[in-house]
Formats: structure tokens, C-alpha cells, sequence
């Protein structure tokens, strides 16, 4: 039985992941401080233990747990948060990394698993994050880490994220190992991506609320404001938290059935300040963000709407079945901040089964059922 501690848990993607692969699994506890987030875990999980602040918690009042994963909050390493900082005494949301410091040092837990934006490792702030690295080896881990794309395991999502896996040495010394190179042998390997072909066409609902659609003056403006340069291209971008907020920086989806007879995503430029302001993409793609909207070809108008809530839950991989148990009592707003803000449950399934697959039994083996060979 794997204990399950999640800090920073959001609606629970990990205890998702675990779950839907049929892994044997308690959840000791979460801590997590949006009541939000809490509402929606606990309609989806069951009412679960949540210590609130990680900076507060007493780990003595906690009971031991196998695996800690630690999705600490990105805003300040990302261009978003104006990458304010991830140093100890920056006193930032994503400083708060350094907080987990204590849980390790004193629970000891068998397996680790961070999860953050790609701005983790850049120049400004490898230095922080190697660090971070040596203090889990000396605590006795050995550490994995590798950036993966949400496209390239079985959602139509342009996810980049980085992955830390850390294995505690006594355990690591006693996994089978895995031949790498000519030097290396690793008792780890990151999953190997694949295309299955979904796309974000996959995911849209049949029936949406009118709402959802911008008014006839919104399209035209936006036509208006084009300059007629589309560009052909599989992928779009990330989804992102601040979905709800605004607007201004918005791109869209719409459908050319004779133009763009291909596939993929074709965007139309509406001359953007930034690289995310206002583009339109083929619902033939690949998701980028929230800020995306959809549309819909009638009478051979465009029309064009905005992603629903439970599009973007299906781009993170999350079941219909979860959404559903949230749908009343959430808020829109609070449904596309907990999609932006959570991981891609598909690749968690994918690293779990690469972390367990030789020491428990898996009832659903992730390459075969996002192949299509769904037998669970």
C-alpha cells in the first residue's frame, strides 16, 4: 500500500493518477490552502486530512507516507509572475519550495515527486534549483529529473513541465536497474512520449451554452484587427490559471474546412504584443491555453466561443466523472483556475507506472489505454 502525501495538492491530480491506475493507495493527507481547491478535492476524493499552510505543519502530528509530492506554487519563476524569485529569504509563493526542506528532512518519505514550469530551469534559476538537488542527496536521494510534454502522452494539451522523481538510496540500491548508456545505469527512466493522434476536437462538448460564444461585433473586430496570416502548425499553447481574469490576451479556435483541409492548428495573427494576445487556432490541434477559444463553422459563418470548463478539465486529463462531482458547487472562475493551476493526470500516470510497475501489481498499463487499448 502506497501512503500518499500531497502538498500544494490542488483538486488531487496525483491522488488521480494512482487512482486510475489501479494502484493500491491511502492518502495520509494534503496541505493546501485555497478552500476552492479543498472543496473540489474533497467532493472528488473524500473528505481527506488537510494540514493547511505546509509552512505550519507540525510533521510529528503526521503520520509517516511513502510518497511526498510537492508541486510548489510557479507564479515567480514563470514571465507571468515576473519571475520575482525562488531564493529562501525572497518571501515569494514559489520560495515556499524551501518549506518541504523540513518535511523530508524529518519524514523521510520512500519516493519524491516535484512537478513546476520549465522556468524552473533556466539560467536565472538552475542555480536555485541545483541546490535544491544537492540538499535532497544529502538527505540520501537520488534524483531524476526531465521536462515532459503533455502532447507527447495522450492529450492534446502543449504542456511543458519539469519532473523531479527521487528515490531514497536504500531503496534506490535495491530497484532493478535500468541500462542507459555506456556509463550509466539508472534505476529510473522517464516514460517515452508517443503521438496517439487525439486532438482538441477530441475533448470538445457536442452541446454549449450560448454564453460561451462572443457576439457577431466581438468576430468581426477580431477579423478586422487580422492580417490575414495564418500559420499551419500541429500545437498550441499552455493552459494557464488566469483563464477567468481577462480578455486582453486571448487566443481563439476556429474551423476552415476548405482553407485548412489538413489538420493541425492554424493560427490567425492579430498583430499581439505578446506571443499569447489574440490568435485563432483549428480545433483540428493541439490545446495551448486557456485564454484559447473555440469555434464553430455554421451556414458558413465562424463562430467563435470560448473553452467550456470541463474542455479544459478534459485537456489536464481529468475524468468527466470528477468534473461532475464539482460542477455545482464550483464556480466557472474556480473550475478553469483549478485546471490551469493542476498537472496533467495522464502524465503522472505515466510516471507512477515507470516508478511502481516492478513492485506493484497495475491494473491499467497507461501506454496501452492512451493507444486506445483501454481494458480496465
Amino acid at each position: 500500500m502506497i501512503k500518499l502525501f500531497e502538498a500544494f495538492a490542488g483538486v488531487g491530480s496525483q491522488a488521480m493518477a494512482l487512482r486510475n491506475l489501479g494502484l493500491p493507495f491511502e492518502s495520509i493527507g494534503i496541505a493546501e490552502i485555497d478552500k476552492y481547491a479543498i472543496q473540489s478535492y474533497n467532493a472528488i476524493h473524500g473528505e481527506t486530512k488537510n494540514y493547511g499552510d505546509i509552512s505550519k505543519v507540525d510533521w510529528n502530528d503526521v503520520p509517516d507516507f511513502d510518497l511526498f509530492t510537492y508541486s510548489f506554487p510557479c507564479q515567480d519563476l514563470s514571465m507571468a509572475g515576473k519571475r520575482k524569485g525562488l531564493s529562501r529569504d525572497s518571501g515569494t509563493r514559489s520560495s515556499l519550495l524551501w518549506e518541504c526542506e523540513r518535511t523530508i528532512k524529518e519524514k523521510k518519505p520512500t519516493y519524491l515527486l516535484l512537478e513546476n514550469v520549465k522556468g524552473l530551469i533556466t539560467e536565472e534559476m538552475k542555480p536555485y534549483f541545483f541546490e535544491w538537488l544537492g540538499i535532497l542527496r544529502n538527505y540520501g536521494y537520488m534524483n531524476y529529473y526531465a521536462v515532459l510534454n503533455a502532447k507527447n502522452y495522450g492529450t492534446p494539451q502543449n504542456r511543458e513541465r519539469v519532473f523531479v522523481v527521487s528515490i531514497r538510496n536504500d531503496v534506490n540500491e535495491n530497484r532493478e536497474v535500468e541500462e542507459y548508456g555506456l556509463f550509466d545505469r539508472l534505476t529510473y527512466k522517464f516514460p517515452i512520449g508517443f503521438d496517439n493522434g487525439i486532438r482538441l476536437k477530441d475533448v470538445l462538448e457536442d452541446k454549449v451554452d450560448e454564453k460561451y460564444y462572443l457576439s457577431d461585433t466581438r468576430v468581426k473586430y477580431l477579423e478586422r484587427q487580422g492580417n490575414d496570416s495564418f500559420e499551419d502548425t500541429e500545437f498550441s499553447k499552455t493552459i494557464l490559471a488566469c483563464y477567468y481574469k481577462t480578455e486582453k490576451n486571448s487566443q481563439y479556435l476556429k474551423i476552415d474546412e476548405i482553407k485548412y483541409k489538413k489538420g493541425g492548428v492554424c493560427g490567425c495573427d492579430m498583430k499581439p504584443k505578446f506571443e499569447q494576445e489574440q490568435r485563432i487556432w483549428s480545433e483540428n490541434g493541439i490545446q495551448n491555453n486557456e485564454y484559447l477559444k473555440t469555434a464553430i463553422k455554421t451556414n458558413g459563418n465562424y463562430r467563435i466561443r470560448k473553452l467550456t470548463p470541463k474542455e479544459c478539465w478534459r485537456l489536464m486529463a481529468f475524468a468527466d466523472d470528477d468534473f461532475n462531482k464539482i460542477d455545482d458547487i464550483i464556480s466557472n472562475t474556480q473550475k478553469y483556475r483549478q485546471a490551469g493551476n493542476s498537472i496533467c493526470v495522464n502524465v503522472l500516470e505515466f510516471i507512477f507506472y515507470e516508478l511502481f510497475k516492478n513492485d506493484y501489481e497495475i491494473k491499467r498499463n497507461p501506454y496501452d489505454y492512451y493507444n486506445g487499448v483501454k481494458n480496465d
